[in-house]
């Protein structure tokens, strides 16, 4: 019996020591994790960043707008004279120099015509010479009555007509030449080559189109908007647009409006010019913001100031020298910069708008430098 209760006595000992080591061992692994994290924290060297602060400004509410970007002047290039391509400098898509060689015709013929040309005109300079010097010996002999009226007027005629051959001979030469140089067509601008219709070998007649060529600097988007919006949209207004093809944003002017609705939605599509742009393609899609409603006064901020979390637009501003993250909804798009709402937004805020693409919340941060 003492047996049996010595062995109990010795379980619940070794019971209650378990249960006394087993919370502590929690409590060690948790410290240790903590210390871990606080650690890590630690090793983490603070991020370099440039921070901006955020403005007022007055921004009308808008839209992304799918648009065609289009060429509103698109020149066909053809030849003036007939010929043989002898050679094609250009292929679809190229940009050209205003008054580069585009396509070059054979010249040998013409070539040919203008060297007869300038000989038979050798020829009768030499013949004029000659009659001049005639008639200058007849006018004398004319004043002294050694020779006959009949004789000198012969002599004067002779002399008239070789200058009207050396006229049309010039004449000819001058033409000839022209054809040589129109042999050569050159770019009428600088612009982009849409579509190529010339190929070494063939003929080409007065008239045939060589290339389809659009001037680079006339390029726009066309946006169809709903009659109810083209108040907001005045000529003149400037808008974002985004080329997501080039990845490229920049700013558009509204240039006005085509004058034809379309007869099912009644859209009507706005003009908006763009500067140049490399690589664009006809009838390339632009994505363009346009003013959905009156101006009001909202929080701008620098579009680099946009970091994106889950499909979320957030900001960093900076509390107690680490980085702080707030969601934001993008109202406009103004170039460079976005009109944004969110909690807590407002003029004067401290925002990181560069190196906050690997920042992490809570991190510590070094300002090096701001924008404003």
């Amino acid at each position: 019996m003492n047996r049996i209760k010595f062995i109990q006595i010795i379980s619940l000992c070794f019971i209650l020591t378990m249960i006394c080591i087993i919370p502590s061992n929690i409590v060690a692994d948790e410290k240790q994790a903590e210390s871990e994290k606080t650690k890590q924290q630690s090793a983490t060297p603070p991020a370099k960043v440039v921070t901006a602060k955020v403005v007022d400004s007055m921004v009308a509410e808008n839209a992304q707008i799918l648009g065609t970007l289009f060429f509103d002047n698109m020149s066909l290039i053809s030849t003036e004279v007939n010929g043989l391509v002898s050679s094609v400098n250009f292929r679809t898509g190229d940009v050209v120099k205003k008054d580069a060689p585009m396509v070059q015709l054979r010249t040998d013929f013409i070539q040919n015509e203008i060297e007869s040309v300038q000989a038979n005109i050798s020829q009768i300079e030499a013949r004029l010479k000659k009659a001049q010097k005639d008639l200058n010996r007849y006018s004398t002999l004319y004043r002294q009555e050694a020779a006959s009226e009949k004789e000198f007027d012969d002599m004067t005629l002779s002399k008239e007509d070789l200058v009207k051959q050396r006229a049309i001979l010039q004449t000819t030469l001058e033409l000839a030449k022209l054809k040589k140089r129109k042999s050569i067509i050159s770019a009428p601008f600088d612009g982009v080559v849409l579509e190529k219709n010339a190929e070494s070998g063939s003929w080409v007649a007065p008239g045939t189109i060589l290339c389809t060529l659009a001037p680079i600097d006339d390029l726009f988007v066309k946006v169809p908007v709903s009659e109810s919006l083209l108040k907001f949209s005045p000529k003149g207004e400037k808008v974002s647009v985004t080329i997501t093809a080039l990845d490229k944003t920049l700013t558009g002017t509204v240039d006005g409006l085509i004058p034809i609705a379309d007869p099912q939605t009644r859209s009507i599509f706005i003009k908006v010019k763009l500067p140049r742009v490399d690589g664009v393609v006809l009838n390339m899609s632009a994505a363009v913001s346009l003013p959905v409603g009156e101006k009001r006064n909202m929080p701008l901020v620098p579009r680099d100031a946009l970091v994106n979390f889950n499909g979320q637009n957030m900001i960093y501003t900076i509390k107690d020298e680490k980085a702080a993250l707030l969601p934001v909804k993008v109202v406009s798009y103004l170039g460079d910069n976005v009109a944004i709402e969110g909690q807590g937004i407002m003029a004067g805020m401290v925002i990181i708008v560069d190196g906050n693409a690997r920042l992490r919340p809570d991190q510590s941060v070094i300002v090096i430098n701001s924008k404003n």
